[in-house]
């Protein structure tokens, strides 16, 4: 592949891998069709724990989960909401809202990442690259919006709904028509005659138009048919400007969605326990703070023994007999409407050893049940093992399918066997996934997920919506996303029956002839 001069990442934010290649498959999506049908595809790519916005693009465009971004080759963003207790009083993060220093959060992501690994634009080295809406771009030489008056204009097309028609589908031409100039004219946003060797492209439209209107909407399909419009002008173009035979263009979501049955509250819940929340601003008092709940809920809690306005990660002990009434939480957050699964870290975990808890609660008698998982090792040694206290009950299953229950064998196993065994099956790669997330000091103490069945829709406390369409939760249709590569004829036509989103950036990386940087886990699909 010694011809390919430009390599593109566009994440089309919110599509689900069973309703994109259906549309192909009818003939909807005919520009994504060609692509599929010369290139590298796959319609089992597993995201991120938990699949939402952020931290599957970090992922996706980092080449590594994340973890102890203080000591190993990993990134630090747990979730888009979370609770960063390294200031005291801790900071809420919330990525597109304001922080205490007016600005816009979403700014600060690329510090949060950390110093432990590389943006698929840093890797690229000295060249010229561009980032158009994508926010991950440490490394960048162009970014639009360049000013923030732009992207208020952006948000505003958007977010318009009286013409949300009109103006989402001139948003989509505006990311397109972008990126398509910096081909066209270089030398106005890089100073020299070549066009960016590495770019990113984020299309956020469908995922605002999930939420509003639902995956099965007219509005959203009509969405994604003038997505894969705008992108086969672009080709076209691309064409005419003699630069397509040498560019590689990778196609893909950062998660899948579902619509839950009903929205639950749970307010009384917390009051009745002696839960406050808490808020750097309004409520320094607080004990807890609810970063996020739809159908998965971080939970942070505040340590009885902190001192100084600090917060501290909370002992099982304290957890079992937290506040001032001395409540269980273990017992009583499994009290709210819908829940069925909880996690939690255990005691004494170390930075290349420790146990992670799971609970299942059977949601027809009320019984509870323990599992675990081990890991071992960091960066490229890590390992994780399934341990069942009782073989009947399976948190994820995955005892009943012969090829995962292969792994239930009280041996650990790499990220790569545990993709391979359960790729196919709801909670896939959870196995791998939720220790990772858990090493990281800024993820919570405790996460409850309802299956999806009953969501919440909460931010640091504050109810944000009223919709059932939602995404976060383990099962297929929310953790498993397309990825097509495509572009230039060399590109060879392969099918893979599954892969990471850790291994985008290797697989674009390989194809310019760069190495990846040492933190990347995936592996090149070529």
């Amino acid at each position: 592949m010694n011809n390919i001069n430009h390599i593109i990442l566009c994440i089309i934010d919110d599509i689900r891998s069973e309703h994109f290649f259906q549309l192909i498959k009818e003939g909807k999506l005919p520009n994504f069709k060609r692509i599929m049908d010369n290139g590298v595809y796959c319609s089992n790519c597993i995201t991120d724990f938990p699949s939402v916005t952020f931290p599957t693009q970090v992922s996706m465009i980092t080449g590594t989960f994340t973890g102890d971004f203080r000591k190993e080759p990993c990134h630090g963003v747990p979730s888009f909401n979370w609770l960063d207790r390294a200031f005291a009083p801790p900071q809420i993060r919330s990525y597109m809202t304001y922080g205490t220093d007016k600005r816009i959060q979403i700014y600060k992501i690329n510090d949060d990442i950390g110093d432990n690994c590389q943006t698929l634009l840093e890797m690229v080295g000295d060249v010229n690259t561009a980032s158009i809406t994508q926010f991950i771009n440490r490394g960048v030489t162009y970014f639009y919006p360049e000013r923030k008056s732009k992207l208020a204009l952006y948000y505003l097309l958007l977010r318009h709904t009286r013409r949300v028609e009109y103006n989402i589908w001139k948003a989509n031409t505006m990311v397109v028509k972008k990126l398509l100039d910096t081909f066209k004219r270089p030398k106005k946003y890089f100073g020299t005659k070549e066009g960016p060797m590495a770019s990113l492209l984020w299309f956020m439209s469908s995922d605002i138009l999930m939420h509003l209107y639902g995956f099965d909407s007219n509005i959203y399909k009509k969405n994604l048919y003038h997505i894969d419009k705008v992108m086969g002008l672009f080709l076209k173009e691309l064409k005419t400007l003699g630069v397509l035979d040498s560019t590689a263009i990778a196609i893909t979501s950062d998660h899948g969605n579902y619509s839950a049955d009903k929205i639950g509250n749970f307010k009384n819940l917390f009051e009745r326990n002696g839960l406050t929340q808490y808020h750097h601003r309004k409520n320094l008092e607080g004990n807890s703070d609810i970063a996020e709940f739809t159908g998965v809920g971080l939970f942070n809690f505040k340590s009885q023994i902190s001192n100084n306005g600090g917060w501290y990660h909370p002992s099982n002990k304290e957890l079992e007999s937290y506040g001032p009434k001395k409540v269980n939480l273990f017992s009583e957050l499994f009290k709210i409407e819908g829940s069925e699964l909880m996690y939690y870290r255990g005691e004494k975990n170390k930075l290349n050893s420790g146990t992670i808890q799971l609970r299942q609660k059977n949601p027809h008698t009320g019984d509870v049940y323990s599992a675990s998982i081990e890991y071992n090792g960091i960066g490229k040694e890590y390992k994780t093992k399934y341990v069942l206290e009782n073989p009947d009950h399976d948190p994820f299953n995955y005892i009943e399918d012969e090829i995962a229950s292969r792994l239930l064998d009280n041996k650990f196993h790499t990220n790569e066997e545990w993709l391979a065994a359960t790729h196919h099956l709801d909670y896939p790669l959870y196995i791998d996934l939720l220790p990772r997330h858990f090493k990281n000091p800024r993820s919570s103490d405790i996460i409850l997920s309802t299956r999806g069945k009953v969501v919440y829709n909460i931010k640091h406390g504050k109810k944000k919506r009223d919709g059932k369409f939602c995404h976060d939760i383990g099962l297929r249709e929310s953790a498993v996303v397309p990825l097509i590569f495509g572009g230039t004829d060399e590109i060879p036509h392969i099918e893979k029956p599954y892969c990471n989103i850790t291994d985008i950036v290797p697989t674009l990386l390989k194809m310019v002839n760069k190495k990846p940087h040492k933190s990347v886990t995936g592996r090149s699909l070529i």
